[in-house]
């Protein structure tokens, strides 16, 4: 049995590596401020607007400013240094909740709602920097043998982060103090990151600039360029970014139509959308635990083939439970399948994204999976209903079913039968 190591031996280093213990302790505490200041806005604008409109605008004002941010993030990390950048996110995070406490607590109605915007914008834009600088950091302090592992924990750190934000502490600051009030404790929970990262070993690899007049522009469109060159020259690297971006983007059309999926099939009530989340909750752990504990019986690439292939068949099921006759337990079932799916295709794929690319160009090939997560996002939210009251929400499961068959099909017929 001891031979066995399991998933808490081997991730036992990491629990002793200072930095990775900062880095990760400090992506928890600012992942739920933002997360938390995010739900406050939603929530302000709903109370006094009642404007579906605006909530749209509320979500996109995050979601458009990521994907600008993310086209540039990479080479701002690399160039800058990730640590650096990381420190700044921190400072404007933080001076984001400030703007949020003082903006809706004591402007009216249309200032503060503009303020919601603004602060939507910012913290999505920052978070793009600090994505790019957390995961391209990673590598560097814990080494290729616990990667695997430390991207396992930042996984179930950020969907704890999520959870904590905007299931618990919004919602309970919002009924005991008021809504501004989340903004304030966004920014002290920011400055408690920041207090962690701020003596983090600074990078091993940086970006050298280029010397002498007429090349600054020139270096930047390169370094703009650099990391989607690098993806486009490695064939392993591509087809991970892509794999990665379609589960995203099936991922948030899902999102896009449970509402209907629980008022029209299963007349439920949207407001229990959240409960149907939790088996995906509880998959996505157990897939967590799965990757972390046999990782070395398979590929990367293998891992990621058979997970879009589960996530297909988690949204098929889906499809067919939607018009039986017991539904709600099939699709209970379905979000098991699909949430332990993601995850067995979510944690290699970063893995490989970190350790593939040249260390001086890690931060733009993260960035650049980003953008296109980021671009995929938009469509889902614009018209992601639209197909479906076209031609119904079961045969855009079915499509979508098809698609991530497909994306693991190509991925199990390309990977190696072991782990590299």
């Amino acid at each position: 049995m001891d031979s066995i190591p399991t998933g808490i031996s081997r991730a036992r280093p990491l629990f002793n590596n200072r930095p990775f213990r900062h880095l990760w302790a400090a992506q928890f505490t600012s992942i739920a401020a933002v997360y938390g200041v995010t739900l406050a806005g939603l929530t302000l604008v709903e109370e006094l607007t009642h404007s579906t409109t605006l909530n749209a605008v509320t979500l996109l004002s995050a979601i458009l400013p990521a994907f600008l941010g993310s086209l540039v993030a990479g080479t701002v990390v690399d160039r800058l240094g990730r640590v650096r950048v990381l420190i700044t996110s921190q400072v404007a995070w933080a001076l984001a909740g400030l703007l949020f406490w003082a903006a809706t607590g004591f402007l009216p109605p249309v200032w503060a709602i503009l303020a919601v915007f603004a602060t939507n914008t910012t913290m999505a834009l920052v978070t793009q920097f600090a994505m790019s600088a957390e995961y391209a950091l990673l590598p560097d302090y814990v080494g290729q043998a616990h990667l695997l592992q430390a991207n396992t924990l930042f996984q179930a750190s950020l969907l704890a982060g999520e959870g904590l934000g905007a299931i618990l502490l919004a919602p309970l600051l919002i009924k005991t103090a008021g809504g501004p009030a989340v903004g304030l404790v966004a920014a002290f929970l920011c400055l408690m990151a920041l207090a962690l990262v701020i003596n983090l070993p600074r990078d091993k690899v940086r970006t050298r600039r280029p010397s002498g007049e007429g090349r600054d522009w020139a270096a930047l469109v390169s370094d703009l360029r650099a990391g989607w060159r690098a993806i486009a020259r490695d064939r392993v690297l591509g087809l991970v970014t892509i794999q990665a971006t379609v589960a995203a983007s099936l991922l948030l059309i899902l999102i896009a139509l449970l509402p209907g999926l629980t008022s029209r099939r299963l007349a439920i009530g949207t407001e229990n959308v959240p409960f149907l989340l939790l088996p995906g909750g509880l998959g996505f752990i157990l897939g967590l635990v799965l990757v972390n504990r046999w990782e070395g019986r398979l590929s990367r690439l293998t891992w990621i083939g058979w997970g879009l292939a589960g996530l297909g068949l988690g949204i098929g099921l889906l499809a067919v439970a939607s018009g039986s006759a017991v539904a709600l337990w099939a699709i209970l079932a379905s979000f098991l399948v699909i949430g332990l799916a993601l995850a067995v295709v979510i944690i290699p794929a970063r893995t490989v994204l970190q350790e593939r690319p040249p260390a001086e160009v890690r931060g733009r090939v993260i960035s650049a999976q980003l953008a296109l997560g980021n671009a995929a996002a938009v469509l889902p939210l614009l018209l992601g209903g639209s197909l479906a009251d076209r031609i119904g929400i079961q045969p855009v499961l079915a499509l979508m079913a098809l698609v991530a068959l497909a994306a693991g099909l190509v991925g199990l017929r390309l990977a190696p039968g072991k782990a590299p």
